[in-house]
């Protein structure tokens, strides 16, 4: 079996399943992401929650200031203090990261906010505002403090729907004697866009969006009639159709029937995904009998090794491509992954393509696109996929600019605090 023959092996296997890129029509699905979008912003029920940030993205003046900066990611949260003079860069100090509390076993609310308060530490010396960029469901108030929705990327915190981020925050700095903070709270898609326009100097574009694409995904941008950023909860979206993949994975989770598209797509459920399929194939007779009991005694998989062994181009230097004897299997291998791979570029090219449309952005009058997460910046030439899919859908000129974030969830969270 030649590879040629193994990808089309691994295309027809991944037709069948509704693994394959081709079962998802893009038009149709812009349209119904944007129905969605709509709905939701008119107060309809909606699988997109569509929620305010009362933010804006443009500082009318160039901030000046120190500011303790918090984020609180899928996997990990940051602290440092972020310094703001104008006509210069932003600059981010006294960075340290630690594991988001949750994420290794249910634990309660005090306890989280207990353990976010200690990691902030003296920076309180410093600076009295934080910015707090929380990556789950919240609901922002003119207040700008956050009402938590829910916990999701399988991070457990007990007893934590409907409470107050910022105010939880500052009970916890009072119970240990300390004054409480001006807290700012703002959803990681907002931080990074306004760290990506801050930093840049940025202003006039057609269009402002923000991206997060790793452990989790999500989507914002201004929205020129609400005249703020609207956090679209993208990751939820529920107009696509699961595999039977997806549905194991969605039923085998802590928060079952929620955030459907980002099951399918992110970092924290792409090798789960990709494991069942492989699995599937391989109860399917797709593989040489050695290698499908391999498959089967495989206790998980993560992404960086998927990663690895498509740019050794299935090379058997690299697990899991040593586990196979046979160079059609590796090609199989390959070819499975490589599909799943175009399936989240072109789910995320079609949210994205009816976030530009909304934002107003279009080829006359560009969008700007700020893009954070390790899934985006490493996946095994995902902005290429990406990228491709939103440019054959465009059919004429490139209606945006792309800008990779890298410190720009900190800084953006430091900056909200000015706006």
């Amino acid at each position: 079996m030649t590879k040629g023959t193994a990808m089309n092996k691994a295309e027809n296997f991944l037709r069948k399943y509704g693994l394959h890129e081709d079962c998802f029509n893009f038009e149709e699905h812009v349209r119904g992401f944007t129905a969605e979008m709509e709905a939701g912003l008119s107060g309809r029920e909606s699988s997109l929650l569509m929620l305010p940030s009362y933010l804006g993205v443009e500082p009318e003046t160039p901030p000046s200031g120190e500011v303790i900066a918090v984020d609180a990611g899928g996997t990990n949260i940051r602290i440092a203090l972020v310094s703001f003079k104008p006509g210069e860069e932003p600059a981010v100090n006294r960075l340290e990261k630690h594991r988001l509390p949750g994420s290794d076993g249910e634990i309660t609310k005090d306890e989280f906010f207990g353990r976010i308060a200690a990691y902030i530490g003296e920076r309180t010396d410093a600076s009295g505002d934080a910015g707090f960029c929380f990556s789950f469901p919240s609901e922002i108030g003119a207040d700008r403090d956050g009402k938590i929705i829910h916990f999701d990327k399988e991070v457990k915190v007990k007893d934590s729907a409907g409470r107050y981020i910022g105010k939880e925050l500052n009970d916890a700095f009072i119970a240990v004697g300390k004054a409480p903070l001006n807290v700012t709270v703002l959803n990681d898609t907002a931080a990074a866009l306004i760290g990506g326009v801050v930093s840049q100097g940025v202003s006039g574009m057609g269009g402002y969006i923000g991206m997060i694409y790793g452990t989790g995904f999500n989507v914002c941008y201004y929205d020129p009639v609400k005249k703020m950023l609207i956090n679209t909860e993208a990751g939820g979206y529920s107009g696509i159709t699961p595999s039977v993949c997806d549905a194991e994975i969605d039923a085998e989770s802590d928060d079952p029937g929620k955030q459907r598209l980002e099951k399918m797509v992110s970092g924290a459920y792409f090798s789960s995904v990709a494991l069942k399929a492989i699995r599937l194939a391989a109860r399917e007779g797709l593989f040489r009998t050695g290698t499908a009991e391999l498959i089967g005694g495989l206790a998980g998989l993560d992404a960086v090794t998927i990663d690895a062994f498509m740019r050794e181009d299935g090379g058997r230097g690299t697990s899991p491509g040593v586990l196979f004897s046979e160079p059609e299997d590796a090609a199989l291998l390959y070819g499975i992954f490589d599909g799943l791979y175009e399936r989240a570029a072109k789910l995320l090219a079609i949210a994205i393509t009816a976030v530009l449309a909304r934002s107003g952005a279009s080829a006359a009058h560009k969008g700007y696109i700020v893009a954070e997460g390790s899934a985006f910046r490493y996946g095994f030439r995902f902005r290429e996929r990406f990228e491709r899919y939103i440019m054959a859908n465009a059919r004429g000129d490139r209606p945006y600019e792309l800008k990779l974030a890298d410190d720009h969830v900190l800084i953006g969270a430091g900056a909200s605090v000015f706006l």
